[in-house]
């Protein structure tokens, strides 16, 4: 093994059919660490523990425990199948236990470290409140059967955050009872922190579209949007609580995952650092609740360049017709730090995902997330940034991998490996 750790995600189905493929892996690329979707099921008295009602879920029971948004409304219905196949949050029903247990074996007999990639709070759009107790130890239970159960080195909680950016309403959840005495606790103030958040909405309507391009044209700053906004601190606490919710709970987690196994490596994704406080990731905290930080700045659609079109989209809807679609991304681009590197000015110039990487400089947006990940982030924390390795264009990714080196990171877990091997 070297300082360099090298991962790949990978699952127990795709296993099957390329049963050699993690051995090409590690003899091509210098393959280190497999990190596999849990894929097991849980002993009774695991499962037991969840906060379902029962199983599957009825639909009234699911939209008790997730995120609210501030006006009461639940989040998106769609994704409730989800839930309904599910045992608990995180945890499908389906599963084989002696096949998971069976890959396991057979990944760490080929020199691999073994982390298990399990679900935490959200899945896509849906967000089981973070402030629920039972909630909170299902989890615990769930992350100390995972830590001592498989002979795994270590645990990757994926999805332990508040929905995408790209999914507006849940930036304005949760605000249910739970989280209203939660937020008592901690020391802050829902009402102030919801008036806060209606107050910067009013102000935005109250802007005159073409100024404000005229304005960022020139160059919009921090003290600039609080005049703006008319920032309160309530809106800022919101940040910060939501953020605290997370880091409670994750503290909570590996405390947990390393009561039942001490050695065992606990650490989460993160979100891409330019909007990671959206969705209560604070990466200055990190090193309080995991052993290492994975950068998930692979999903440049889904987390990044949707969010973008998203956010400039809902201001021209909330502004008018004064602000034209060019200005919109241009104030985004600014807003979030985006800006200067040749992101598209229309809506159409990204075209479809699959073939985003090659109409966005994939690579100084990459790049510039993992320079700010690795400013935020602890000193000496182990960072390894998750990249494609299939989908995008081998001159970036060779550029993506030389810049996370050079700033710090420790290594790299791919998805998709198809532009790396022979």
């Amino acid at each position: 093994m070297t300082d360099w750790r090298t991962g790949v995600y990978l699952d127990v189905a795709s296993l099957r059919q390329t049963p050699h493929y993690p051995a090409r892996l590690r003899d091509e690329i210098g393959l280190t660490t497999a990190v596999l979707s849990f894929a097991g099921t849980l002993p009774q008295q695991i499962a037991q523990q969840t906060p379902f009602p029962q199983t599957p879920p009825a639909e009234g029971q699911i939209a008790d425990l997730v995120l609210r948004h501030m006006d009461g409304q639940a989040v998106d219905e769609r994704e409730f199948p989800l839930a309904a196949a599910s045992v608990g949050p995180g945890v499908r029903a389906s599963g084989d236990d002696a096949g998971f247990r069976e890959t396991v074996d057979r990944l760490k007999s080929q020199g691999l470290d073994v982390w298990l990639c399990g679900g935490c709070w959200t899945e896509r759009r849906l967000m089981y409140c973070p402030s629920r107790e039972a909630t909170a130890v299902w989890f615990e239970a769930v992350c100390a059967h995972w830590a001592s159960a498989y002979g795994v080195d270590g645990i990757d909680l994926t999805h332990a955050r508040f929905p995408m950016g790209s999914f507006p309403l849940g930036l304005f959840g949760c605000t249910c009872d739970s989280c209203a005495l939660a937020a008592d606790e901690m020391g802050y103030d829902m009402a102030e922190m919801i008036a806060a958040l209606r107050s910067a909405r009013t102000q935005l309507r109250r802007l005159d579209g073409r100024r404000l391009g005229e304005v960022v044209r020139m160059g919009l700053g921090f003290f600039d949007i609080i005049q703006a906004l008319g920032v309160q601190p309530g809106l800022l606490a919101w940040l910060r609580f939501r953020a605290e919710l997370i880091a409670r709970g994750l503290q909570r987690f590996r405390a947990a995952a390393r009561s039942a196994n001490p050695d065992i490596f606990f650490g989460c994704d993160t979100y891409p650092a330019s909007m990671a406080l959206t969705v209560g990731h604070d990466l200055g905290r990190w090193g309080e609740f995991a052993d290492f930080a994975s950068p998930l700045v692979s999903h440049i659609s889904a987390f990044t360049c949707d969010t973008l079109t998203t956010w400039a989209k809902f201001l021209q809807a909330e502004i008018g017709d004064s602000l034209s679609a060019a200005d919109a991304l241009a104030t985004i681009y600014r807003f979030t730090g985006y800006d200067g590197i040749g992101l598209p000015e229309t809506y159409d110039g990204f075209g479809d995902a699959a073939e985003l990487a090659y109409r966005v400089p994939v690579d100084d947006l990459v790049r510039r997330d993992l320079a700010k990940t690795r400013l935020y982030l602890p000193e000496g924390l182990p960072s390894f940034p998750i990249i494609h390795g299939t989908g995008w264009p081998r001159a970036a990714i060779d550029r993506i991998v030389s810049e996370a080196r050079r700033l710090g990171h420790h290594g790299i877990i791919w998805q998709g490996t198809d532009e790396l091997i022979t």
